[in-house]
C-alpha cells in the first residue's frame, strides 16, 4: 500500500478550499422547482429527483438537473436515448447532487442517441452532453452502463457553457466518482476531466475516444484514487493524464495498474503528444503490471512532477515499428522518465515482446495508418472481435507484482454505491488468468 504525502491527510480541510475553477458554475435551484420522477415519467428534462425504473426506457430531450442534495438513481436494464428538442446543442445531465447509474452485468444501463445515429461516422459527433458535475456535485456513480456518443458544445446552463464538453467532468475535492464495468464508445474530448476529488475507474473498455485531440481520463488539482483494469484503444493523445495542476492542498495521487493501452496517441498532432500513461505538474502515483502496445510514446514523466514519489515498475513495452520503440521512453523527457523506471519493465526491440493475446493482431496496421490522423482506419480504434485475455503460454502471466495496493482515498459511498475491490494481479494487464479483471472479452 502506497502512504499518500502530508498534503492527502488535510482531506477535512477541503471543505474551506476550492479545486481548480476553470468554468463557470450555474447556482443551483429551489427546491419547490423540482420534479419528481414516477412510474408515469418517460420525459427527462429540466429540474428533476427519483428512480428511473429497471427496463424502462427514458428520452432526455433537454438539459436534466439534479439539485444540490437531491439524487437521481438508474435501475439495471434502463434505457436513455438523449436527442435535443431543438437546437443543435444536445442535453446534457448536470448534477449538483448525486448520480447513481447501477446497471449490473445481465442487466446493463444503456445512455445513448436515438438508433438511426448510433453510427461509427458519429464516433467523434459529439451527439450529447454527457454527466457534467458542478461545484456541488457529492457523487457521480456509474456502473455497468454503456455511454455512447459524447461531448459537443456545452449549452447555457452547462458547466462547460460554450465550450466542448468532457464525456464526464466534476470540479469539487469532494465529489466522489466511480466508473466500474462500463464501455465509452465516441467522445471528441477527454472522457473524464476532474478538477479534485476521489476516483475509482477500473474495468471499463473505451473506444473511439478523443477526435483530433483530448486524453482519456485526465485528473488534475488533487484527484486521488486508482484507475485499474481498463482497456483504452485508439486514444487520441494520453489514455492516463495525471496532473496536480489547479488549487488544491490535497496532492494529485493515482496509482495506475493492470491496465492496457493499444493504438494511442496518433491522432493529436505534435512529438510531444501522444505519451499513453503520462504524470506532470506535482502529481505522484504508481504506474504498475500495464501493457502498453503500438502507441506514439511510451509512459512518460515530466521533470515537474513529483519524482520522489512516482514509480513505473514491472510494465510491458510493445512496438510494430522502429518510431515507436524509439519513444517508449520519450524524447522530450528522457531524464525523469528514466529516473522513475524501475528495474522490472520489459522494454525490447522492434516487434519484441508480443504479450501473446487470444486473439489480437499486432501487425494488422501500417505505420502509414496509425499517422493518418483522423483518417485513421476505424478498426484501429474499437475493441471488435479482438481478444485481450493472455494464451495460457503468454510471457505476461505472473510477470507483475502486487508489492503494490491501490491509493486509499476514503470513500464514504459503500455497498452497491460504493467502490468494488481492485486489488492489482500479477498477470499483466487487464484480464488475468483468474477473470477477476476487465469483463469485456
Amino acid at each position: 500500500m502506497i502512504k499518500q504525502s502530508i498534503f492527502a491527510t488535510a482531506v477535512l480541510a477541503l471543505l474551506a478550499v476550492g479545486a481548480c475553477k476553470e468554468d463557470p458554475i450555474v447556482d443551483p435551484t429551489p427546491q419547490d422547482s423540482v420534479a419528481t420522477i414516477d412510474a408515469n415519467t418517460t420525459e427527462l428534462k429540466g429540474y428533476m429527483r427519483g428512480t428511473l425504473l429497471a427496463g424502462k426506457t427514458y428520452m432526455l430531450t433537454e438539459d436534466l438537473i439534479i439539485p444540490e442534495n437531491e439524487e437521481i438513481v438508474i435501475e439495471p436494464g434502463v434505457t436513455v436515448i438523449a436527442k435535443a428538442s431543438s437546437g443543435d446543442i444536445g442535453p446534457e445531465i448536470t448534477v449538483h447532487g448525486s448520480f447513481f447509474a447501477l446497471g449490473t452485468k445481465a442487466q446493463p444501463i444503456l445512455l445513448s442517441v436515438p438508433v438511426a445515429d448510433r453510427t461509427e461516422a458519429n464516433a467523434f459527433a459529439g451527439l450529447w452532453g454527457g454527466v457534467q458535475g458542478t461545484d456541488y456535485t457529492k457523487a457521480i456513480v456509474l456502473k455497468w452502463c454503456r455511454v455512447e456518443y459524447l461531448g459537443g458544445q456545452g449549452g447555457p446552463a452547462s458547466p462547460r457553457a460554450g465550450k466542448t464538453r468532457y464525456g464526464f467532468y466534476t470540479n469539487n475535492p469532494n465529489t466522489e466518482f466511480i466508473m466500474e464495468d462500463c464501455s465509452i464508445y465516441g467522445c471528441v474530448d477527454d472522457v473524464y476531466r476532474s478538477n479534485g476529488g476521489k476516483i475509482h475507474i477500473v474495468r471499463n473498455l473505451l473506444e473511439f475516444c478523443g477526435s483530433d485531440g483530448g486524453d482519456g481520463f485526465n485528473m488534475k488539482a488533487g484527484t486521488v484514487g486508482n484507475m485499474a483494469f481498463n482497456l483504452f484503444i485508439g486514444g487520441a493523445t494520453n489514455a492516463y493524464k495525471v496532473s496536480n495542476e489547479g488549487s488544491s492542498i490535497v496532492q494529485t495521487n493515482i496509482n495506475i495498474y493492470n491496465n492496457i493501452a493499444i493504438n494511442c496517441g496518433y491522432r493529436r498532432a505534435g512529438l510531444t503528444r501522444g505519451a499513453n500513461i503520462n504524470y506532470e505538474v506535482g502529481a505522484r502515483g504508481y504506474a504498475y503490471n500495464n501493457i502498453i502496445a503500438n502507441n506514439k510514446r511510451g509512459m512518460r514523466v515530466l521533470e515537474d512532477a513529483d519524482l520522489t514519489n512516482i514509480k513505473f515498475d514491472y510494465n510491458w513495452y510493445y512496438g510494430a515499428f522502429k518510431e515507436q520503440v524509439d519513444e517508449f521512453i520519450p524524447s522530450d523527457a528522457v531524464t525523469p522518465t528514466q529516473s522513475v523506471l524501475g528495474t522490472n519493465n520489459t522494454i525490447g526491440g522492434i516487434g519484441e515482446n508480443d504479450p501473446m493475446w487470444t486473439n489480437v493482431d499486432l501487425k494488422a496496421f501500417t505505420l502509414a495508418q496509425f499517422e493518418a490522423g483522423v483518417d485513421q482506419p476505424l478498426a484501429m480504434n474499437k475493441k471488435g472481435s479482438n481478444d485481450f485475455r493472455l494464451k495460457a503460454s503468454s510471457p505476461c502471466l505472473g510477470k507483475g507484482t502486487t508489492m503494490w495496493g491501490a491509493v486509499n482515498a476514503g470513500f464514504t459511498l459503500t455497498g452497491e454505491r460504493g467502490p468494488s475491490a481492485a486489488n492489482p494481479s500479477k498477470d499483466l494487464g487487464a484480464f488475468p488468468a483468474d477473470n477477476s479483471g476487465n469483463q469485456y472479452f
